[in-house]
């Protein structure tokens, strides 16, 4: 199920447009006429990204049209952490698109069993694909592993169509024993 966010599009400034509760944001790329100045309300933005982050693929509807986007930056005030602006990549679901998706590690509870910690380097990696096909995370089991085990990108299992973006031998996690 894709994520259906509802925008309008901005005509005022963004202070204004914080103020008023909304989150502002821009959606460019091939799969538009011309970029678009957009303003979403802050507590659907902080729905989404209970759950989502940069890389996730959504559906953005703005004046009646949905288009399809991947998340390419969100900017957080410093302070409070709330989200101050997000920037949608649109494009055709038959595109090729590169973006970084979160790893999700599984079985860690396991490690734990038996003495050892998992250490994880990059909890994202590098992809390009079709965008429908893209995948919003990378699941990675870590349950067998064992003290001294690495996983490197290139260890890491990607759908058909999915090519690796991210350095081969870079490191994704390790394991160690407990300290």
């Amino acid at each position: 199920m894709t994520f259906l966010l509802e925008a309008t599009e901005r005509k005022e400034n963004v202070k204004k447009v914080r103020r008023q509760g909304f989150v502002p944001g821009s959606i460019y790329g091939p799969g538009l006429d011309r970029n678009i100045e957009i303003q979403i309300e802050e507590k659907y933005v902080n729905k989404f990204l209970k759950n989502h982050s940069i890389g996730a693929k959504l559906k953005v509807k703005v004046n009646g049209n949905e288009q399809l986007c991947v998340v390419k930056n969100i900017q957080y005030e410093h302070l409070s952490n709330k989200p101050i602006h997000i920037e949608f990549y649109a494009s055709s679901e038959d595109r090729l698109v590169k973006a970084k998706v979160p790893i999700k590690f599984k079985g860690n509870e396991n490690l734990s069993k038996r003495n050892l910690v998992l250490n994880i380097l990059k909890d994202e990696i590098e992809l390009q694909g079709i965008l429908k096909d893209l995948p919003e995370f990378i699941e990675v089991d870590v349950s067998s592993m064992s003290d001294g085990s690495v996983i490197a990108m290139r260890d890491i299992v990607l759908p058909e169509g999915i090519r690796l973006l991210s350095k081969e031998d870079e490191a994704a996690a390790s394991v160690t024993i407990a300290a």
